[in-house]
């Protein structure tokens, strides 16, 4: 699914009494942008009677580097398991255990997608350690040597906030390197390695990712408001269809963070019900709100030789059931989309 859209009309040639007949065209229209990178305004060709969107990333003199690809209409195909998932989604609500949940599909070898209660906003918790991450990454584009630059644990100065799911994370009093610390964060999901980490990027860079992705902008700089910030399950995705296409970030650098990702320690939600050695990439976030609790995952899930996109958010009072309920929701996309590709 596009994540930056502006509507330009399909042509249609409408005969009576004949079987209508659609021609694709291709539409391309240049933002107005300045000469730092913003997105292009999305091109769409027709495909039978649905458009298709491409998106393209601005400001490069000879090159338009391919963001995302994407019919606008929701899959016929994955119909079927929209609705099963609609009804249990429905039947959790109903029994309490959650009180909402959004879910975003989007298969990569077809770009057939679907999504569920996209109105619904979440605060991503944890799961904004993915755009520091490739923040991190993106500065390394252009000063190699950041990522070895090293940094000491003081937690005097940096007191990261608890949370349910904990793996062992980094030692206080000891030093690491910027590449030692990415890794902690995402594997480990490593707030005190986050915080050193945001301490030390360039904000300008941060900002101007989710500008280029047509994301709402996070206020790194105000904690009261970076915790307020929230986010659709659709948009999150961006970060890592982006990852998986390697359009943002260098292919390199997009195959270390997703390598990252697929070191998570988190097992209770996308990957918990999986057959063994099903590969996947993903990140996990949670956040203690004043109505209940919210925990979301999003994940690449590797079949053969493709894989499909997955993110489910979640509201409730109970963050053990809310992890049943991300496992749940996996295990009937991965047998739909697996039963299909034997």
């Amino acid at each position: 699914m596009s994540l930056f859209k502006k509507k330009i009309p399909i042509v249609y040639t409408i005969v009576l009494g004949a079987i209508c007949s659609i021609a694709s065209f291709i539409f391309v229209r240049i933002c107005s942008a300045p000469a730092v990178s913003a997105v292009e305004n999305a091109s769409k060709v027709s495909t039978a009677n649905c458009n298709y969107t491409v998106d393209r990333l601005n400001g490069y003199k000879y090159v338009k580097p391919l963001l995302d690809q994407a019919p606008e209409c929701e899959s016929q195909r994955l119909s079927g398991l929209k609705q099963e998932i609609v009804d249990y989604i429905n039947a959790q609500q109903q029994s309490g255990v959650i009180s909402s949940a959004s879910v975003y599909i989007k298969e990569f070898s077809s770009d057939d997608w679907v999504y569920i209660n996209p109105e619904n906003k979440y605060t991503p918790g944890s799961l904004l350690k993915v755009p520091v991450m490739m923040c991190v990454l993106k500065m390394a584009e252009t000063n190699p040597s950041f990522l070895e630059k090293k940094l000491i644990y003081d937690p005097k100065v940096v007191k990261p906030m608890t949370q349910t799911y904990n793996s062992p994370g980094i030692t206080p009093g000891k030093s690491y390197s910027v590449k030692e610390l990415l890794a902690s964060m995402i594997a480990n999901s490593d707030n005190a390695a986050a915080m050193m980490l945001s301490a030390n990027i360039d904000i300008n860079i941060f900002r101007k990712m989710f500008v280029d992705l047509k994301l709402p902008v996070p206020d790194i700089t105000d904690s009261k408001k970076f915790l307020e910030y929230t986010i659709s399950a659709h948009d999150f995705s961006a970060f890592l269809a982006d990852l998986y296409n390697g359009s943002y970030l260098t292919i390199t650098a997009s195959e270390y963070a997703t390598s990252l990702l697929a070191q998570s320690t988190f097992r209770d939600g996308l990957a918990r019900d999986l057959p063994p050695g099903v590969k996947l990439a993903h990140k996990f976030g949670e956040a203690g709100m004043s109505d209940g609790h919210q925990l979301h995952e999003s994940g690449i899930i590797y079949i053969g030789s493709t894989a499909y996109l997955l993110t489910v958010m979640t509201k409730g009072n109970d963050i053990k059931k809310q992890a049943d309920v991300l496992a749940n929701v996996s295990r009937l996309v991965y047998d739909k989309l697996h039963g299909e590709a034997l």
